[in-house]
């Protein structure tokens, strides 16, 4: 039989809205309504408390509503609706590098301040959804993988969404104007890691979808007014952020000890100023 591509109905932001309502209990009830063939329909959605923020904007005149999509996956639709925002930038330069790693998920410096995400429990919840998946896989169970498929899949962007975030406070809360991530485009893991990587067959954080991280961060900084770079990371494991030492290799365990100045600092750490220095240059 032939296979037709599938094309999720779009609607412009005439056709489409989001009302708000108020429950009987005070709690608020979110809907959105679009025409049909026949009539035009109104649904019940479910809203994140993430997302209430966004769609209180749009409803007080402060967003404009761009083009909508519904899209089904699985037994459930989703609406992705685009917003634009004005926001103000913010004055002068105080820059926060981004560290993006395997042992520890991010870590964000600034002004000697720091902000940790170790990815230990992460990958140790990748790991435990891993062997369910060899399981199902040997069992034949296609219905239970596809739905342990969804379910690890809302673990990960909610996880991602939660980190996002609260750099994006951190980040407020320093008076961070500008931000600095390391470009990982084009895996910068060592031969070790790779090794361990080829091992590792989706378990573990070498698979974590750090572009979506990347751009969680990049849409909230931005409705926060904060700029976001992206830089080279060919140096920034070997740098020395205070005095610009070199070494031949990245150092083992988890501290940075410089051979010239003496300066010890966290491996990820280092990293990070070495980032908000730009020691290898913006990314192209």
């Amino acid at each position: 039989m032939k296979q037709f591509k599938r094309f999720w109905p779009s609607f412009s932001y005439q056709n489409f809205r989001v009302e708000k309502e108020l429950s009987q209990d005070g709690g608020a009830v979110w809907k959105a309504s679009f025409p049909t063939l026949e009539k035009r329909v109104g649904v019940p959605i479910v809203v994140q408390s993430y997302q209430e923020k966004y769609l209180e904007t749009l409803l007080s005149g402060r967003a404009k509503q761009g083009s909508t999509k519904l899209v089904k996956s699985g037994k459930d639709w989703y609406v992705h609706l685009s917003l634009t925002i004005s926001v103000e930038e913010k004055q002068g330069e105080k820059v926060m590098g981004v560290d993006l790693g395997l042992i520890d998920l991010l870590v964000a410096s600034v002004s000697g301040q720091t902000l940790f995400f170790s990815g230990k429990e992460l990958a140790y919840t990748r790991r435990h959804y891993a062997e369910l998946r060899h399981k199902l896989q040997k069992a034949g169970a296609h219905r239970a993988l596809v739905k342990l498929g969804d379910k690890e899949h809302h673990w990960v962007t909610d996880v991602n969404h939660k980190i996002s975030r609260a750099l994006v406070n951190f980040a407020i809360a320093h008076g961070v104007t500008k931000i600095r991530l390391e470009d990982l485009t084009g895996a910068r893991w060592t031969k070790q890691q790779r090794k361990e990587q080829r091992r590792d067959h989706g378990r573990g954080l070498h698979y974590w979808p750090y572009y979506q991280l990347r751009k969680f961060i990049e849409y909230k900084v931005a409705l926060a007014g904060i700029e976001v770079e992206l830089v080279n990371s060919d140096l920034t494991t070997l740098t020395c952020s205070r005095c610009g030492e070199v070494v031949k290799s990245r150092p083992k365990g988890r501290w940075f000890k410089c051979p010239r100045c003496k300066k010890m600092k966290h491996i990820d750490v280092n990293g990070a100023d070495n980032i908000a220095q730009a020691i290898s240059g913006l990314a192209a």
